[in-house]
């Protein structure tokens, strides 16, 4: 009866654990070239071809650094793949250039910038449904600026994610 027991605790604790590592956001790290900044991205589902984007950029060197703000389609850029082909962006496309001092933080080490977008793949115009490559690049390498310098770098996080034909 014991032995019973233990192996019906170790099976749901097993069952517990392997359900929350599925149900849980898949969630990608990449540091800068240069080692002074990371980048994470958790890419969750919304269903509908929606997808939420939770972005963040940490300062892991050790002195603190000038970064551009994580800017939709400015300095953080979403690309959609199929297989190892780029599928034509036809979504909304917002203006902020040249980004100011407002528009950028100073980071000590340690700190952090969050934001978090929602996604659409139909602005990529998806004829079929299957798996596809979400591409998400902070970018401030060419990014155009007024009167304040920022961190020139490019990193890059992608994930695979489903979707179903738009209409």
């Amino acid at each position: 009866m014991k032995l019973l027991k233990l192996v019906v605790i170790v099976s749901l604790a097993g069952l517990v654990l392997v359900t929350g590592c599925i149900s849980q956001p898949e969630r990608t790290e990449v540091s800068s070239k240069r080692g002074i900044l990371q980048m994470e991205a958790k890419i969750i589902e919304k269903g509908n071809n929606w997808y939420l984007i939770n972005f963040t950029v940490r300062n892991v060197g050790n002195s603190s650094v000038r970064v551009a703000l994580p800017i939709y389609f400015i300095t953080l850029k979403v690309k959609l793949y199929e297989g190892d082909r780029e599928l034509k962006y036809m979504g909304p496309v917002p203006t902020y250039l040249p980004l100011t001092e407002s528009q950028t933080k100073v980071l000590k080490p340690g700190e952090s910038i969050n934001v978090a977008y929602n996604v659409n793949l139909c602005w990529w115009n998806i004829t079929k449904g299957g798996t596809y490559r979400l591409a998400i690049t902070y970018v401030t390498r060419n990014v155009a600026s007024k009167g304040v310098d920022f961190l020139r770098t490019e990193i890059t996080i992608s994930q695979n994610v489903t979707a179903v034909p738009c209409q």
